[in-house]
Protein backbone atom coordinates (compact mmCIF):
# COMPACT_ATOMS: atom_id res chain seq x y z
CA UNK A 1 0.00 0.00 0.00
CA UNK A 2 1.63 3.24 -1.27
CA UNK A 3 2.24 6.16 1.47
CA UNK A 4 -0.32 8.17 0.27
CA UNK A 5 -3.16 6.01 0.91
CA UNK A 6 -1.51 4.39 4.53
CA UNK A 7 -1.70 8.11 5.07
CA UNK A 8 -5.16 8.39 4.04
CA UNK A 9 -6.85 6.07 5.73
CA UNK A 10 -5.56 7.06 9.39
CA UNK A 11 -6.76 10.25 8.87
CA UNK A 12 -10.21 9.10 7.37
CA UNK A 13 -10.24 6.96 10.89
CA UNK A 14 -9.67 9.93 12.96
CA UNK A 15 -12.81 11.04 11.48
CA UNK A 16 -11.04 13.67 8.16
CA UNK A 17 -11.93 13.68 4.83
CA UNK A 18 -9.03 13.77 2.51
CA UNK A 19 -9.24 15.60 -0.51
CA UNK A 20 -6.29 15.06 -2.44
CA UNK A 21 -3.05 16.45 -0.25
CA UNK A 22 -6.50 18.74 1.95
CA UNK A 23 -8.31 17.80 4.99
CA UNK A 24 -11.67 18.64 5.58
CA UNK A 25 -13.55 17.94 8.46
CA UNK A 26 -16.87 16.70 7.78
CA UNK A 27 -20.19 16.57 9.90
CA UNK A 28 -19.87 13.01 9.39
CA UNK A 29 -16.87 10.47 9.27
CA UNK A 30 -16.60 9.95 5.46
CA UNK A 31 -16.93 5.81 4.08
CA UNK A 32 -13.27 4.83 3.16
CA UNK A 33 -13.58 2.80 0.26
CA UNK A 34 -11.15 -0.14 -1.13
CA UNK A 35 -9.39 1.10 -4.71
CA UNK A 36 -8.04 -2.23 -4.98
CA UNK A 37 -9.07 -5.39 -5.44
CA UNK A 38 -6.79 -7.08 -2.61
CA UNK A 39 -8.24 -4.28 -0.29
CA UNK A 40 -11.33 -5.82 -0.23
CA UNK A 41 -12.19 -8.44 2.46
CA UNK A 42 -10.68 -12.17 1.47
CA UNK A 43 -12.83 -15.35 0.60
CA UNK A 44 -12.55 -17.07 4.45
CA UNK A 45 -14.47 -19.17 6.36
CA UNK A 46 -15.17 -16.48 8.77
CA UNK A 47 -16.22 -13.79 5.97
CA UNK A 48 -19.20 -11.80 6.74
CA UNK A 49 -21.15 -11.80 3.64
CA UNK A 50 -21.86 -9.33 1.30
CA UNK A 51 -18.45 -8.66 1.39
CA UNK A 52 -18.29 -5.14 0.26
CA UNK A 53 -20.18 -2.59 -1.51
CA UNK A 54 -21.69 -1.73 -4.78
CA UNK A 55 -19.66 1.66 -4.55
CA UNK A 56 -16.63 -0.42 -4.01
CA UNK A 57 -16.89 -2.76 -6.39
CA UNK A 58 -17.14 -0.65 -8.98
CA UNK A 59 -14.26 1.16 -7.42
CA UNK A 60 -11.82 -1.72 -7.16
CA UNK A 61 -13.26 -4.54 -8.96
CA UNK A 62 -14.05 -7.85 -7.32
CA UNK A 63 -11.89 -9.36 -4.40
CA UNK A 64 -8.27 -10.84 -5.82
CA UNK A 65 -6.17 -11.61 -3.02
CA UNK A 66 -4.11 -14.22 -5.81
CA UNK A 67 -0.75 -11.80 -6.38
CA UNK A 68 0.28 -10.47 -2.61
CA UNK A 69 3.06 -13.18 -1.87
CA UNK A 70 5.00 -11.21 -4.22
CA UNK A 71 4.45 -7.74 -2.51
CA UNK A 72 6.34 -6.58 0.26
CA UNK A 73 5.43 -7.62 3.41
CA UNK A 74 3.97 -11.13 2.55
CA UNK A 75 4.23 -12.99 5.76
CA UNK A 76 4.76 -16.89 5.61
CA UNK A 77 1.48 -18.67 6.91
CA UNK A 78 1.06 -20.80 9.91
CA UNK A 79 -1.48 -23.61 10.96
CA UNK A 80 -2.91 -24.19 13.58
CA UNK A 81 -0.53 -27.08 14.76
CA UNK A 82 2.30 -24.10 14.10
CA UNK A 83 3.53 -25.53 10.75
CA UNK A 84 4.58 -23.31 7.92
CA UNK A 85 2.72 -23.52 4.84
CA UNK A 86 2.00 -21.87 1.45
CA UNK A 87 4.36 -19.10 -0.78
CA UNK A 88 8.17 -19.27 0.10
CA UNK A 89 7.43 -21.76 3.06
CA UNK A 90 9.46 -24.64 0.84
CA UNK A 91 11.59 -22.49 -1.28
CA UNK A 92 12.77 -18.76 -0.23
CA UNK A 93 14.92 -16.77 -1.27
CA UNK A 94 15.96 -19.57 -3.63
CA UNK A 95 16.78 -21.91 -0.45
CA UNK A 96 14.77 -25.40 0.20
CA UNK A 97 13.39 -25.57 3.76
CA UNK A 98 13.21 -29.17 4.98
CA UNK A 99 9.91 -30.58 6.20
CA UNK A 100 8.48 -33.73 6.82
CA UNK A 101 6.92 -35.32 3.87
CA UNK A 102 8.57 -33.37 1.40
CA UNK A 103 10.69 -35.42 -1.38
CA UNK A 104 12.53 -33.46 -4.05
CA UNK A 105 14.05 -35.63 -6.87
CA UNK A 106 15.00 -34.86 -10.53
CA UNK A 107 11.88 -33.34 -12.08
CA UNK A 108 9.77 -34.53 -9.28
CA UNK A 109 8.43 -32.41 -6.04
CA UNK A 110 6.26 -34.34 -3.67
CA UNK A 111 4.67 -32.56 -0.54
CA UNK A 112 1.20 -33.88 1.03
CA UNK A 113 -1.39 -34.57 -0.76
CA UNK A 114 0.37 -32.73 -4.28
CA UNK A 115 2.80 -34.32 -7.04
CA UNK A 116 4.26 -31.87 -9.42
CA UNK A 117 6.42 -33.22 -11.98
CA UNK A 118 7.98 -31.36 -14.64
CA UNK A 119 11.23 -30.87 -16.68
CA UNK A 120 14.33 -31.93 -14.56
CA UNK A 121 15.93 -28.93 -16.25
CA UNK A 122 14.52 -26.73 -14.08
CA UNK A 123 15.55 -26.09 -10.84
CA UNK A 124 13.14 -27.12 -7.51
CA UNK A 125 12.68 -23.47 -6.53
CA UNK A 126 12.14 -22.53 -9.71
CA UNK A 127 8.35 -23.93 -9.76
CA UNK A 128 8.06 -24.49 -6.12
CA UNK A 129 5.92 -21.96 -5.76
CA UNK A 130 3.13 -23.53 -7.62
CA UNK A 131 3.40 -26.46 -5.34
CA UNK A 132 3.41 -24.05 -2.67
CA UNK A 133 0.22 -22.59 -3.63
CA UNK A 134 -1.07 -26.18 -4.64
CA UNK A 135 -1.11 -26.60 -0.31
CA UNK A 136 -2.50 -24.05 0.60
CA UNK A 137 -5.82 -24.13 -1.84
CA UNK A 138 -5.72 -28.13 -0.50
CA UNK A 139 -5.69 -26.77 2.92
CA UNK A 140 -8.57 -23.17 2.49
CA UNK A 141 -10.62 -25.10 -0.08
CA UNK A 142 -12.14 -27.31 2.47
CA UNK A 143 -12.71 -24.92 4.65
CA UNK A 144 -14.55 -22.79 2.06
CA UNK A 145 -16.90 -25.76 0.63
CA UNK A 146 -17.36 -27.52 4.47
CA UNK A 147 -15.47 -30.68 2.53
CA UNK A 148 -12.09 -31.95 1.30
CA UNK A 149 -10.64 -35.21 -0.27
CA UNK A 150 -7.79 -37.56 0.83
CA UNK A 151 -6.69 -38.50 -2.12
CA UNK A 152 -2.81 -37.30 -4.05
CA UNK A 153 -2.87 -35.71 -6.98
CA UNK A 154 -0.49 -35.70 -9.82
CA UNK A 155 0.40 -32.39 -11.67
CA UNK A 156 2.33 -32.81 -14.71
CA UNK A 157 3.92 -29.68 -15.53
CA UNK A 158 4.55 -29.55 -20.07
CA UNK A 159 7.51 -27.54 -21.23
CA UNK A 160 5.77 -25.04 -22.69
CA UNK A 161 2.15 -23.56 -24.35
CA UNK A 162 2.60 -25.80 -27.24
CA UNK A 163 3.37 -28.98 -25.83
CA UNK A 164 0.36 -28.03 -23.28
CA UNK A 165 -1.93 -27.74 -26.65
CA UNK A 166 -0.36 -31.18 -27.72
CA UNK A 167 -0.79 -32.80 -24.68
CA UNK A 168 -4.35 -31.42 -24.13
CA UNK A 169 -6.51 -30.12 -27.07
CA UNK A 170 -6.58 -26.76 -24.83
CA UNK A 171 -6.07 -22.94 -25.72
CA UNK A 172 -4.45 -21.20 -22.82
CA UNK A 173 -7.64 -19.76 -21.93
CA UNK A 174 -8.38 -22.73 -20.37
CA UNK A 175 -5.26 -23.41 -17.24
CA UNK A 176 -5.74 -27.33 -17.03
CA UNK A 177 -6.96 -30.92 -17.77
CA UNK A 178 -8.26 -32.77 -14.79
CA UNK A 179 -8.80 -36.62 -15.27
CA UNK A 180 -9.22 -38.04 -12.04
CA UNK A 181 -6.08 -37.88 -9.43
CA UNK A 182 -4.13 -36.33 -12.36
CA UNK A 183 -4.11 -33.14 -14.05
CA UNK A 184 -1.83 -31.53 -17.09
CA UNK A 185 -1.80 -27.77 -16.16
CA UNK A 186 -0.40 -25.26 -18.50
CA UNK A 187 3.25 -24.78 -17.62
CA UNK A 188 3.66 -23.58 -14.19
CA UNK A 189 6.45 -21.09 -15.35
CA UNK A 190 4.16 -19.73 -17.89
CA UNK A 191 1.31 -19.56 -14.87
CA UNK A 192 3.77 -17.30 -13.30
CA UNK A 193 4.53 -14.82 -15.91
CA UNK A 194 1.02 -14.36 -16.52
CA UNK A 195 0.61 -14.08 -12.80
CA UNK A 196 -2.29 -16.60 -12.87
CA UNK A 197 -0.21 -19.46 -10.88
CA UNK A 198 -2.64 -18.55 -7.69
CA UNK A 199 -6.13 -18.69 -9.93
CA UNK A 200 -5.02 -21.80 -11.90
CA UNK A 201 -3.69 -23.87 -8.47
CA UNK A 202 -7.28 -22.59 -6.71
CA UNK A 203 -9.38 -23.38 -9.01
CA UNK A 204 -7.53 -26.76 -9.85
CA UNK A 205 -7.99 -27.55 -6.43
CA UNK A 206 -11.77 -26.63 -6.46
CA UNK A 207 -12.59 -28.43 -9.51
CA UNK A 208 -10.64 -31.95 -8.27
CA UNK A 209 -12.35 -31.92 -4.54
CA UNK A 210 -15.71 -30.80 -6.43
CA UNK A 211 -15.49 -33.81 -9.04
CA UNK A 212 -14.67 -36.29 -6.40
CA UNK A 213 -17.31 -35.39 -4.85
CA UNK A 214 -20.03 -34.65 -7.19
CA UNK A 215 -18.36 -35.98 -10.77
CA UNK A 216 -20.90 -34.31 -13.20
CA UNK A 217 -23.98 -34.05 -11.60
CA UNK A 218 -23.65 -29.91 -10.66
CA UNK A 219 -25.08 -27.79 -12.92
CA UNK A 220 -21.97 -26.49 -15.49
CA UNK A 221 -22.91 -23.08 -14.40
CA UNK A 222 -22.54 -23.91 -10.64
CA UNK A 223 -19.09 -25.91 -11.19
CA UNK A 224 -17.26 -23.40 -12.75
CA UNK A 225 -18.44 -20.62 -11.17
CA UNK A 226 -17.61 -22.35 -7.88
CA UNK A 227 -14.23 -22.55 -9.89
CA UNK A 228 -13.68 -18.99 -10.64
CA UNK A 229 -15.21 -17.83 -7.03
CA UNK A 230 -13.26 -19.31 -5.28
CA UNK A 231 -9.69 -18.40 -7.68
CA UNK A 232 -10.87 -14.95 -6.98
CA UNK A 233 -10.59 -14.73 -10.90
CA UNK A 234 -13.20 -12.32 -11.22
CA UNK A 235 -11.45 -9.27 -12.01
CA UNK A 236 -9.48 -11.02 -14.77
CA UNK A 237 -12.70 -12.24 -15.98
CA UNK A 238 -14.22 -8.78 -16.43
CA UNK A 239 -11.14 -7.54 -18.02
CA UNK A 240 -11.50 -10.26 -20.97
CA UNK A 241 -14.45 -9.12 -21.37
CA UNK A 242 -13.01 -6.14 -22.84
CA UNK A 243 -12.30 -7.36 -26.43
CA UNK A 244 -16.14 -9.01 -26.69
CA UNK A 245 -17.99 -6.18 -25.94
CA UNK A 246 -18.46 -3.84 -29.29
CA UNK A 247 -21.00 -6.71 -30.19
CA UNK A 248 -23.33 -6.04 -27.20
CA UNK A 249 -24.24 -8.00 -24.02
CA UNK A 250 -21.62 -10.22 -22.90
CA UNK A 251 -23.86 -12.58 -20.49
CA UNK A 252 -25.17 -15.64 -20.84
CA UNK A 253 -28.05 -17.04 -18.96
CA UNK A 254 -27.82 -20.63 -17.34
CA UNK A 255 -29.11 -22.81 -20.33
CA UNK A 256 -26.38 -21.52 -22.79
CA UNK A 257 -23.49 -21.33 -20.31
CA UNK A 258 -24.41 -24.92 -19.26
CA UNK A 259 -24.12 -25.91 -23.07
CA UNK A 260 -21.13 -24.21 -23.98
CA UNK A 261 -19.45 -25.64 -20.87
CA UNK A 262 -20.30 -29.01 -21.52
CA UNK A 263 -19.79 -29.07 -25.31
CA UNK A 264 -15.80 -29.16 -24.66
CA UNK A 265 -13.65 -27.54 -26.86
CA UNK A 266 -14.73 -25.76 -30.14
CA UNK A 267 -12.55 -26.35 -32.81
CA UNK A 268 -12.35 -22.53 -33.75
CA UNK A 269 -9.86 -21.64 -31.43
CA UNK A 270 -10.83 -17.74 -31.64
CA UNK A 271 -14.66 -19.05 -30.45
CA UNK A 272 -13.66 -21.52 -28.18
CA UNK A 273 -11.71 -18.86 -26.30
CA UNK A 274 -14.83 -16.21 -26.23
CA UNK A 275 -17.25 -18.57 -25.15
CA UNK A 276 -15.14 -20.31 -22.99
CA UNK A 277 -14.03 -16.67 -21.00
CA UNK A 278 -17.97 -15.34 -21.66
CA UNK A 279 -19.40 -18.50 -19.94
CA UNK A 280 -17.29 -18.96 -17.14
CA UNK A 281 -17.70 -15.08 -16.78
CA UNK A 282 -21.50 -15.59 -16.68
CA UNK A 283 -20.92 -18.56 -14.56
CA UNK A 284 -18.72 -16.63 -11.76
CA UNK A 285 -21.40 -13.96 -11.49
CA UNK A 286 -24.49 -15.95 -10.82
CA UNK A 287 -22.05 -17.62 -7.89
CA UNK A 288 -21.10 -14.22 -6.86
CA UNK A 289 -24.70 -13.56 -6.54
CA UNK A 290 -25.41 -16.97 -4.89
CA UNK A 291 -22.66 -16.63 -1.86
CA UNK A 292 -22.50 -12.65 -1.83
CA UNK A 293 -26.06 -11.85 -1.56
CA UNK A 294 -28.39 -14.94 -0.89
CA UNK A 295 -26.67 -16.70 2.33
CA UNK A 296 -22.81 -16.66 2.55
CA UNK A 297 -20.66 -19.64 2.65
CA UNK A 298 -23.36 -21.26 5.71
CA UNK A 299 -26.21 -21.62 3.09
CA UNK A 300 -23.87 -23.22 -0.18
CA UNK A 301 -21.82 -25.44 2.52
CA UNK A 302 -25.74 -26.55 3.98
CA UNK A 303 -26.67 -27.44 0.06
CA UNK A 304 -23.31 -28.83 -1.27
CA UNK A 305 -23.78 -31.16 2.17
CA UNK A 306 -27.58 -32.15 1.42
CA UNK A 307 -26.70 -32.78 -2.71
CA UNK A 308 -23.54 -34.78 -1.33
CA UNK A 309 -25.28 -36.86 0.91
CA UNK A 310 -27.60 -38.06 -1.67
CA UNK A 311 -30.07 -35.99 -1.88
CA UNK A 312 -31.99 -34.86 -4.64
CA UNK A 313 -30.32 -31.29 -6.04
CA UNK A 314 -33.62 -29.83 -6.43
CA UNK A 315 -34.93 -30.83 -3.17
CA UNK A 316 -31.75 -29.64 -1.60
CA UNK A 317 -31.95 -26.18 -3.19
CA UNK A 318 -36.06 -25.90 -2.13
CA UNK A 319 -34.33 -26.66 1.36
CA UNK A 320 -31.29 -24.45 1.55
CA UNK A 321 -32.25 -21.81 -1.16
CA UNK A 322 -36.61 -22.20 -0.97
CA UNK A 323 -36.58 -23.12 -4.91
CA UNK A 324 -35.29 -25.42 -7.30
CA UNK A 325 -32.43 -25.66 -9.12
CA UNK A 326 -34.26 -24.20 -12.33
CA UNK A 327 -35.55 -21.66 -10.57
CA UNK A 328 -32.54 -20.96 -9.15
CA UNK A 329 -30.64 -20.87 -12.04
CA UNK A 330 -33.39 -17.66 -13.12
CA UNK A 331 -33.05 -16.17 -9.90
CA UNK A 332 -29.03 -15.43 -10.36
CA UNK A 333 -29.68 -15.12 -13.96
CA UNK A 334 -26.16 -12.99 -15.09
CA UNK A 335 -27.71 -11.00 -17.79
CA UNK A 336 -31.10 -9.78 -16.02
CA UNK A 337 -29.23 -8.69 -12.94
CA UNK A 338 -25.94 -7.18 -15.23
CA UNK A 339 -22.29 -7.13 -13.68
CA UNK A 340 -21.76 -5.63 -10.28
CA UNK A 341 -19.33 -3.77 -11.79
CA UNK A 342 -21.22 -1.48 -14.00
CA UNK A 343 -21.58 -1.22 -17.53
CA UNK A 344 -18.49 0.18 -18.28
CA UNK A 345 -15.81 -1.63 -17.33
CA UNK A 346 -12.30 0.44 -15.99
CA UNK A 347 -9.51 -2.22 -16.98
CA UNK A 348 -7.81 -3.11 -13.79
CA UNK A 349 -4.43 -5.18 -13.07
CA UNK A 350 -4.84 -6.45 -9.95
CA UNK A 351 -1.48 -7.78 -9.72
CA UNK A 352 0.25 -4.72 -9.85
CA UNK A 353 0.99 -3.81 -5.64
CA UNK A 354 -1.69 -1.02 -4.07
Amino acid sequence: MNLKRRITMSLVGAGLLVCGWFLVVPAATAELLAEHPSELPPLTPEAQFPRCMARELALAGFPDHMHSWWWSGWEIMVDEQGRDYGPFSICDKRELTPRPGLTVADGEISCGQFRLSYNPAYEPCDLMIFLELLEWAGQLVPELLGFGIADTLTVISPDGTQQYGEMTGFGTWRLFHLDGNECIVQPAHILQARTLEGHAAFQLVTDWILRARFGDNLPPWLHQGLLEYISEDGVHLANYMAGFRSSGSVLFSAPLVDALLSAGVDPDPHRDREMYRRASYSAFLMVWELVENQGGLAALQEFLYLAGSGENLDEAGLRVYGVNMEQLALMLDAPRLGEPLGKYIQVRNPSIEP
